[in-house]
C-alpha cells in the first residue's frame, strides 16, 4: 500500500510527501481524528516512505525495508499499542532508550503509539522529555481519535494533523469493489459516519436488526410508548456498551429523520437513506413537520457527539428521551 491507495484525506497526504520530499518530516506528530479512517494505516505508509531504499516521497513497495515493515518484523519501526487500556511508563522508557540508539536495521526508527490519550500521567511525562529533544533520526507518532484529552505540553510539542472522516461516496466505492450489491453498499457507507473500518467488518445482518430497532424506537418515541423500558436497559449496561449499542441505535435513527426532512422537503425521493422503509415513512409522514424533524435531527446528533465525547451517559440518555413528545400514530 502507498499513500494513493489510503481511502482520504487527501490534505494530510499531500503535506506528508511534501515533508518527504523537502527532507523536513517533523519528529514529533500527533495523528488525531475519528476513529476508522487511516490514522493507523497512514503512519505506517510514512515508516514505509522513511525507510525505504528506492523512494523518497512514499513506499515502493518493493524494497526489503517496505516488505518487512508491512510484515511486521523491521527492528526500527515500533508500534505501541495499550497493555489492559492503559499505555504505561514502561512502554514509555522503552521507546526513550531505543529513540536515542541509532537504528539497526533502516535509516530512520519510527516509533507509531496507537489510542495516545490512553497514557497514564508517568508515561506522559516520560515521553515528553524525549519530545523536547528528539534525536535527528527518530521520529515519534502519536494517534488519537480525542485530541482534547491528551496534555497540553504534548500537543504543543507535536504536529497536529487532522484527519477527517471518509467520505460516504469513497466508502460506496470500496464496498462495490469488495462486491457488495448496490443497496446495501449505500445503506452502510451512509450509516457508518466516515468510518471506513467499521464499514468494512459490520455484517449486514446486524445493521438490518439495528435498523428495525431504531424504526421501533423512533415511532415509540413519537407515541411516548415503552421509552422507560428502553431507558432501564440502556443506564444498567456498562459504559462501553452503552456508547457501542446506543451509539449505533442513534446513527440509524438519524438516517429516518434525514429521510423525514427530505420527505417533508419534497426532495427526490430516491435519495433516501432507507429506500426499503419508503413505505413506512411515508405512513408516518404526518407525525412530525419539517421543523420539528430538523429539530429532533439535531438533538439526535448532540446525543451522538456527547457518547463519543464521554458526557455524563446517564444524564444523557434521559435528556434525549425528554426532548421527543408523544404523538398518535395513524
Amino acid at each position: 500500500m502507498a499513500f494513493k491507495e489510503i481511502l482520504g484525506n487527501s490534505l494530510v497526504k499531500k503535506i506528508l510527501k511534501k515533508a518527504l520530499q523537502k527532507d523536513k518530516v517533523p519528529n514529533s506528530m500527533l495523528f488525531c481524528g475519528p476513529e476508522g479512517v487511516g490514522k493507523k494505516n497512514m503512519a505506517l505508509e510514512l515508516a514505509k516512505a522513511l525507510n525505504c531504499e528506492k523512494n523518497k516521497t512514499d513506499a515502493c513497495e518493493e524494497c526489503e525495508s517496505c516488505g518487512a515493515i508491512n510484515k511486521g518484523n523491521f527492528p526500527d519501526v515500533m508500534v505501541i499499542s495499550p497493555e489492559k487500556n492503559v499505555i504505561k511508563i514502561d512502554q514509555m522508557r522503552l521507546v526513550k532508550q531505543l529513540s536515542y540508539l541509532k537504528p539497526m536495521r533502516g535509516k530512520r526508527r519510527v516509533f507509531i503509539v496507537i489510542e495516545a490519550e490512553k497514557m497514564n500521567e508517568e508515561a506522559a511525562n516520560s515521553l515528553l522529555k524525549i519530545l523536547e529533544e528528539p534525536p535527528f533520526f527518530s521520529y515519534i507518532i502519536l494517534i488519537t481519535h480525542n485530541l482534547y484529552v491528551i496534555l497540553p505540553t504534548i500537543k504543543s510539542r507535536c504536529q497536529v494533523l487532522n484527519f477527517l472522516p471518509i467520505s460516504k461516496e469513497d466508502i460506496e466505492k470500496t464496498l462495490l469493489e469488495r462486491g457488495y450489491e448496490d443497496e446495501k453498499a449505500k445503506i452502510i457507507s451512509l450509516l457508518v459516519r466516515g468510518n471506513l473500518k467499521q464499514a468494512l467488518s459490520i455484517e449486514w445482518e446486524e445493521i438490518q436488526m439495528k435498523r428495525t430497532q431504531a424504526w421501533q424506537l423512533f415511532i415509540s418515541l413519537l407515541k411516548g410508548e415503552k421509552t422507560a423500558l428502553f431507558l432501564r436497559n440502556y443506564t444498567s449496561l456498562a459504559r462501553t456498551l452503552v456508547k457501542e449499542e446506543l451509539g449505533q441505535i442513534l446513527e440509524v435513527l438519524a438516517s429516518f429523520l434525514r429521510d423525514f426532512i427530505l420527505l417533508k422537503g419534497e426532495g427526490d425521493l430516491r435519495l433516501l437513506m432507507n429506500l426499503d422503509y419508503r413505505e413506512e415513512i411515508e405512513r408516518a409522514a404526518g407525525l412530525l413537520s419539517l421543523e420539528e424533524s430538523l429539530d429532533y435531527l439535531t438533538k439526535v446528533d448532540y446525543a451522538i457527539y456527547g457518547l463519543n465525547n464521554n458526557l455524563n451517559v446517564n444524564l444523557l440518555i434521559s435528556s434525549f428521551f425528554s426532548n421527543f413528545i408523544g404523538r398518535d400514530y395513524v
